[in-house]
């Protein structure tokens, strides 16, 4: 098996943020939540790097699509998606628990310009 060069670069790439994953757990800077899915990601970036055709056949055949590259566009395609949803929700859960905090300290700043008055 020839290596290509992305095949060498992309794991190094994939170890850096890793190892920055963890470097940032280490200060307290990220969850044990966070340090395992990233690593996760990170991993299987690596590990498809390393076996491209393996992992593009078994997708092209899980969707039963005749072409690995239309296989791999369509579940990344997916994958976008996927996260583009989750991060919506993320932003509208913040977004309630900001009104919310206003809304509470707003009620509590309340009585104090009352008895000023």
């Amino acid at each position: 098996m020839r290596l290509e060069i992305y095949q060498i670069v992309v794991p190094i790439i994939s170890a850096i943020f890793i190892w920055g994953l963890a470097s940032r757990f280490r200060r307290s800077r990220a969850s044990m939540q966070e340090v395992v899915v990233g690593s996760l990601f990170w991993l299987a970036v690596a590990v498809f790097a390393l076996f491209p055709d393996f992992f593009s056949r078994k997708i092209a055949r899980l969707f039963g699509i005749k072409s690995n590259i239309n296989a791999i566009i369509f579940f990344c395609l997916g994958l976008i998606f996927f996260f583009q949803y989750k991060l919506f929700f993320m932003i509208k859960k913040q977004q309630m628990a900001l009104t919310n905090l206003t809304r509470k300290i707003a009620l509590e700043q309340q009585p104090d310009k009352e008895v000023e008055a």
